[in-house]
């Protein structure tokens, strides 16, 4: 048995064969936990307290789960719950989920919520009353799935240590399928998940857990460091690999030398020099602008490969992206910007098949807008610019009420009804391909079928033909969003098929859409990058994508993200952790530590990925023209004021010694800088 953090680590196992063609059985733990909770259902349903325990449990996504939970709140909203909580509704319910995840990932009760928050809050006072509030919404939610057999995540977890843990049967069924474990990356489980492996130390024939002391970036899901180091205590061997399979001797020495804090000593800094970059800017756009140019010199004269080109940001900002794209695009250089559990709706690509859904079922009465139609067609007809596709939704859709209900809907009008001045304006290809797709949504609306297997269809019949973005080259991007919106529906769908008692309707799944819901991991983000492209991702997320790349782009050094954790209100992963000491609170000096010691653990983890150089861009101002500063930017400038003064030091010393040779005195040369 291999566990992994997560699904794109799974690979690399999987693809490894014995001389005899047997592979290991490689899984998350969430993915153990769930196969063994639909193995032992029937044994521990009554006693869990199940009321129909004699039907099989419906397992729940993180979409899934957003769905029951936001009924829940709508409910507490008119009653007047999270009145001072100056967050959105789709924000809020998917926050409840995560604190409640991560009170079942540490084993708490979740009873325990409150109490638990209420005793480290610093703030005001007034704010008290929404830690009742969310505990309150978990318990229903906790009840509702006990009612109808839902099994959330959390409540996964807390099945698997309160009644397959403690089992006989389970603690004899996985030394029978098991004689081995491996458990990469094990500082980024939770404590559950440490408990699990405590349980079964003893019943295999080898375990072996790997560590990185570097690691730590899944705390904010409930991952666990601390937890996981009780195992060098009882393996009775341990190897503590020093030496970096990835980094140049230079790369290993600017590690060294910021782990201390920045010190530079003068044995390192030739070496570091060489592999560490910082350029500040006046303006944000200035910055963004060189560092495109940068990028294409490293592609074009030095021949790097784009794919092993990294920039990696602070902020999840579209306006950070959008200039990046842009800027790199004058360059003529793609780049792929990775961005996971992002809702659908905000991706261009994924909401344009949320909005032909729409525009089938006027029923639901969710009529998108034309500009979302004309970025629809920009998605489903290529080289089909901005101007001409508003201009093409203008005339082919027309919206219609009925006089009777009100409800609006679309009309589809051919564009052989427009003037011949009109039509001239587009190529005779993209009006084709809009006539075909005119005809089929025209055939399709108001259709019976789930919307899941509708856009299946529209995939294959129409996608995948000649004049679509399915059909051509390069078209990755927009088969990977048919395939997150289709699976997303599906879950959706099983869940449906599964429960008649609860009315949910896909009108809720589509107003939950629109209104941000988080979207579930999906697998397939983590290798959609292509090969010609430069990845432009999250300093935590590409931490965990163990890529490494010859050239880091640290992009605005000046933004606080890059120091400030997110430490949600809700969800504040520390003091809903082990390791919180009962009242502590969570105060300036304990938020400052923590970011310091978050901001070091990141920096060494992003260079034990990065094979030749780290190039570090900071502007004084940020996009919005605003004075911004962070401890990552004194910690990054002072560490290159360093460098250059090394540098003026060596020169000074080597023009010393040459006019030593030649007869000169030091007064010579004093004042030379």
């Amino acid at each position: 048995l291999v566990l992994v953090p997560s699904r794109n680590a799974i690979q690399v196992y999987q693809d490894t064969v014995s001389s005899r063609g047997n592979r290991a059985s490689v899984m998350t733990f969430s993915t153990l936990v769930k196969r063994s909770l639909e193995l032992f259902w029937p044994a521990i349903a009554e006693s869990a307290g199940f009321r129909n325990h004699q039907k099989a449990p419906v397992f729940l996504t993180n979409e899934t789960s957003q769905i029951f939970m936001a009924e829940i709140i709508r409910e507490k909203m008119r009653a007047g719950y999270f009145n001072s909580l100056q967050l959105s509704p789709s924000r809020t319910y998917n926050q409840i989920l995560i604190a409640y995840h991560k009170l079942a990932a540490a084993g708490f009760p979740p009873d325990s919520y409150a109490q638990r928050m209420k005793s480290a809050w610093t703030g005001e006072s007034a704010f008290l009353d929404v830690f009742d509030h969310v505990q309150d919404c978990i318990l229903i939610f906790r009840s509702l799935c006990m009612e109808y057999n839902l099994l959330d995540y959390a409540i996964q977890l807390e099945l698997f240590r309160d009644y397959l843990l403690p089992n006989i049967s389970f603690q004899t069924w996985i030394p029978s399928q098991y004689h081995h474990l491996i458990f990469d990356n094990i500082e980024e489980e939770i404590p559950i998940a440490h408990d699990f492996c405590e349980l079964v130390l003893p019943r295999l024939e080898t375990v072996l857990f790997v560590y990185d002391h570097e690691g730590g970036f899944r705390d904010f899901m409930g991952g666990d460091p601390t937890s996981a180091r009780r195992f060098y205590w009882m393996c009775e061997q341990t190897l503590k690999l020093e030496s970096s399979y990835i980094n140049s001797p230079q790369v290993t020495a600017l590690a060294t030398a910021l782990k201390q804090t920045g010190k530079i000593t003068t044995d390192w800094k030739q070496d570091v020099r060489r592999v560490f970059e910082f350029t500040p800017f006046r303006d944000y756009s200035s910055m963004i602008k060189q560092v495109a140019i940068e990028v294409a010199d490293l592609i074009r004269r030095q021949q790097v490969p784009p794919e092993e080109i990294v920039i990696i940001t602070p902020l999840n900002a579209d306006i950070l992206y959008i200039s990046i794209e842009r800027e790199l695009r004058i360059q003529n250089i793609s780049c792929y910007i990775h961005r996971p559990s992002r809702p659908l709706f905000q991706e261009k690509e994924t909401k344009s098949f949320i909005t032909l859904t729409e525009i089938l079922h006027p029923e639901w009465d969710l009529l998108p807008s034309l500009f979302d139609i004309s970025m629809m067609l920009q998605t489903f007809i290529p080289d089909l610019d901005p101007l001409r596709a508003q201009r093409l939704a203008a005339i082919g859709f027309k919206v219609v009420e009925d006089s009777e209900t009100m409800a609006k809907r679309y009309s589809l009008h051919s564009t052989s009804n427009a003037k011949a001045t009109t039509r001239d304006r587009f190529p005779e290809q993209v009006l084709s391909s809009f006539e075909i797709l005119r005809k089929w949504i025209a055939r399709n609306q108001s259709t019976t079928e789930t919307p899941d297997l509708t856009i299946t269809r529209f995939f294959h019949e129409i996608l995948s033909q000649e004049g679509f973005s399915s059909y051509t080259g390069g078209s990755e991007i927009v088969n990977m969003a048919a395939g997150k919106v289709i699976e997303s529906m599906k879950n959706f769908r099983r869940v449906l098929e599964q429960l008649s008692e609860i009315t949910v309707s896909w009108k809720d799944y589509f107003s939950l859409v629109h209104d941000g819901m988080v979207s579930a991991f999906y697998y397939e983000d983590w290798f959609a990058q292509p090969a010609d492209a430069v990845l432009v991702t999250l300093a935590g997320t590409y931490a965990m994508m163990n890529k490494p790349v010859r050239y880091q782009i640290w992009l605005n050094a000046g933004a606080s993200r890059w120091w400030e954790r997110v430490y949600g209100q809700l969800t504040n992963d520390l003091i809903l952790s082990r390791n919180w000491q009962p009242g502590s609170l969570w105060d300036a000096d304990t938020i400052f530590s923590n970011n310091d010691a978050h901001m070091n653990r990141l920096v060494q983890s992003l260079i034990a990925r990065c094979k030749e150089q780290v190039r570090v861009y900071a502007s004084e101002l940020n996009e919005s023209g605003q004075d911004q500063k962070s401890r990552f930017l004194y910690f990054l400038s002072s560490f290159a004021n360093q460098l250059v003064q090394l540098q003026h030091e060596t020169s000074a010393l080597s023009i010393n010694n040459e006019c030593n040779q030649n007869g000169f005195g030091f007064e010579a040369i004093e004042g030379v800088d």
